[in-house]
């Protein structure tokens, strides 16, 4: 009885307590249930000894730096694995070739060494863990392999090595012949690295290519094996380094070529190390495992983990019989069948094995899984670590966990930002943004609402965005941030959640593209912790609706009708002062002079005449006696706006400074300013790196002139300085 194949919830039940029965019907009753208990106790120990596994064999994070959108790649694989001894029990009574030719039979078979399972996205969890936590990741898309083969990077760098020693004999042009069927059965995203090997090392190397022509003409290159060069061999060594070399020079970037998402090394040869201590059926376990781990060389913590299926063809040549045991457990103990390895054997004249081996191997590659998942945080370092898990399937399925602390390919400040495009863009359309006004940009993301880490920065509608990062390498995408960024018109955050930031934008017109309509505005999102942006290019940076920034009513009305009001009191001084017959104007009387409180001192101003402006006499509250109505700072950091009647103090305090810098060689609370009497002062507020005007460092506490068109720096975050 084998298990399903498909996965479903497991559903808890329930028996209700029943009323005491007498008789015959209530004795059947229990033990009906007693049998169907046994049964379902057995069929569980029976699933439990079946159950299947999912194996990771690639994290790929090459699509995010194409669609810039936080998408990880996976390919994996759910098996139920079968015991090759099981397989081959048949065989043992058969001694010699019969043996061989019986066991080469039955795992030659379709799917003889697994079971194939769909995979159960509704019950499926890829985890990342970022600061010590487990953060889910959103499932995407799943895909079989041998369904997707047109698609970009599902291809398999097939990595295979030839024996070439004179102890293969004519045994060697049937190992090339089984290696030109693997040449031949190559798909369009495939590429191949065919290596001849003899008694000391490789010999001859194709490198990696992606033509079938140029792999076939370097197996038909070597025409005959190379003289011996002793009694022993060190095969596992050789073995190892070829696949070291070979390996390392993928990682994810290729080398002239454009590396798929899968690997496998293909192993031809008869197994012969002499008495050769290193190349055990021990030695051969511990190569299957290092292929598996999948680092080249293991003892790099910084390359990324891709396992390796082994693929061991065993050519039993004439051996001493010690030898050929040997041999034979050398090359089986290599293929690690768990992950899509294989073992088989073919003996003389038999290279018509080629065609089943690699069409078994073909069909389990092709039932594969690509799994796309929506990865919002990731670790702020090179290393991550990913852990796949299932719940409530049946039957049960063992995760993957062994991607513990490794490299991926992940630059995590160039991993975009996941935005929600399709949520901010209808807000943006049912409300245009305009400069001076908000805008409100949902997704997932990491601040944990500490809006200091969350940053804006529009586009100037003249500077253009990177066409495409594909085929460059993740330091383009940071050269890109890097571009925009530095256009310097940043926005304000006002406050920030895990799924929604809003910003105040700068007020300028300068990010404005197109009219009417049509107008739209570009503008990139900045996480100034973890140095992560949204996405950059061209096709995919954020493009919202945008409008001119509309009249201010308010201010027009305001200002319409304090005219009216100095018209009307210029038309009552007209008619009813001015002067009079004698020739003289009425003098106003004196200020009366309160008890004890002398007379005013000589530096304070007259009083205006009443009925001069304003209501009662004297200025209005607030109002500046000449000079600017307000300040503006414009820098790289952003552009602030100083007005009349409050001190602005400047600083990386933002709970206290409105104009709020993240450089950290700013003080808390830098410096102060402020608009009196339509001139700017600063003062510095015993800040560590100073406060400078023009390039000259000011003294600390002491309120100074800032000239109009001056530069004003706190630290090394300057502006400059404008009066309107």
């Amino acid at each position: 009885m084998t298990p399903s194949h498909e996965t479903r919830p497991i559903h808890s039940m329930s028996s209700a307590r029943r009323g005491r029965r007498e008789g015959k019907a209530l004795r059947c009753a229990r033990l009906l249930a007693l049998a169907a208990a046994v049964l379902a106790l057995l069929a569980g120990q029976r699933r439990a000894e079946a159950a299947p596994e999912a194996h990771v064999l690639r994290i790929d994070p090459r699509a995010s730096t194409v669609d810039g959108s936080p998408v990880l790649t996976t390919v994996l694989e759910v098996v139920q694995n079968k015991r090759l001894s099981d397989l081959t029990r048949n065989c043992a009574a058969l001694t010699g070739n019969a043996n061989l030719d019986c066991v080469a039979d039955a795992i030659e078979q379709p799917s003889a060494l697994y079971s194939s399972f769909d995979f159960p996205d509704k019950n499926a969890i890829l985890s990342v863990t970022v600061d010590g936590t487990d953060l889910p990741a959103k499932f995407e898309s799943k895909a079989r392999w041998g369904d997707s083969a047109g698609q970009p990077g599902v291809g398999t760098a097939w990595l295979i090595l030839i024996d070439a020693a004179s102890s293969m004999g004519n045994r060697f042009d049937e190992a090339k012949a089984v290696a030109s069927a693997f040449v031949n059965a190559m798909q369009p995203n495939d590429i191949v690295d065919v290596m001849f090997f003899n008694d000391r090392g490789v010999v001859e190397d194709s490198k990696w290519v992606s033509n079938k022509q140029a792999a076939a003409q370097a197996i038909a290159g070597v025409a005959r094996t190379y003289p011996t060069q002793g009694r022993t061999r060190p095969l596992f060594t050789i073995i190892k380094n070829a696949a070291t070399d070979a390996f390392k020079e993928l990682g994810n970037a290729g080398q002239g070529v454009q590396v798929p998402m899968h690997q496998a090394m293909v192993v031809l040869s008869n197994g012969s190390a002499g008495a050769d201590p290193s190349s055990t059926a021990a030695a051969s376990n511990l190569l299957r495992d290092y292929l598996t781990k999948g680092r080249f060389p293991e003892n790099n913590d910084v390359l990324p983990k891709t396992p390796v299926p082994v693929i061991s063809i065993w050519f039993p040549s004439q051996l001493v019989e010690e030898f050929t045991a040997n041999a034979r457990e050398f090359m089986e103990g290599m293929a690690n069948t768990e992950i899509g390895g294989f073992f088989s054997v073919v003996r003389d004249g038999q290279q018509r094995r080629a065609a089943n081996i690699v069409n078994a191997i073909r069909t389990r590659f092709n039932k594969m899984h690509i799994v796309k998942w929506r990865v919002s945080c990731v670790a702020p370092s090179i290393t991550q670590t990913f852990k796949l898990a299932f719940i409530n399937t049946d039957p049960p399925i063992a995760g993957d966990a062994t991607f513990q602390n490794v490299p991926v390919g992940i630059d995590p400040t160039a991993w975009p930002l996941d935005v929600d495009r399709d949520a901010t863009d209808r807000a943006a359309k049912k409300t245009p943004i305009y400069p001076g006004g908000t805008v409100k940009i949902f997704g997932n993301f990491c601040w944990g609402g500490n809006a200091q880490r969350a940053e804006i920065y529009m586009v100037p509608k003249n500077q253009a965005a990177p066409q495409s990062l594909q085929g460059g390498n993740l330091e383009d995408a940071k050269k890109a941030q890097r571009t925009l960024i530095e256009g310097g018109m940043r926005g304000k955050a006002v406050s920030a959640g895990d799924s929604v930031v809003e910003f105040e934008l700068p007020d300028t017109d300068k990010f404005l593209v197109g009219k009417g309509d049509q107008m739209t505005a570009r503008l990139i999102i900045y996480d100034n912790q973890a140095r992560r942006t949204s996405a950059v290019t061209a096709d995919k940076i954020l493009t919202l609706k945008a409008k001119e920034a509309p009249l201010p009513y308010l201010l027009i009305g305001g200002v319409t009708f304090g005219g009216v009001v100095i018209v009307l009191l210029l038309v009552s001084i007209f008619r009813g002062g001015g002067k009079r017959r004698g020739g003289t104007v009425a003098a106003a009387p004196p200020r009366p002079i309160v008890a004890g409180s002398g007379p005013p001192p000589p530096y304070a101003p007259a009083p205006p005449p009443p009925g001069d402006f304003g209501y009662g006499g004297g200025p209005m509250m607030g109002a500046p006696m000449g000079g600017a109505s307000r300040a503006t700072l414009s820098g790289p950091a952003g552009i602030f706006t100083v007005h009349p009647g409050a001190e602005v103090r400047a600083g990386r305090d933002g709970a206290s400074c409105l104009i709020a810098l993240s450089e950290p060689r700013v003080s808390g609370t830098h410096a102060s300013v402020k608009l009196e009497a339509g001139q700017l002062f600063v003062r510095d507020e015993n800040s560590n790196n100073g406060t400078y005007v023009n390039g000259q460092r000011i003294a600390a506490a002491v309120w100074t002139l800032v000239p109009p068109g001056a530069s004003l720096r706190f630290g090394p975050v300057e502006f400059s300085v404008r009066l309107e």
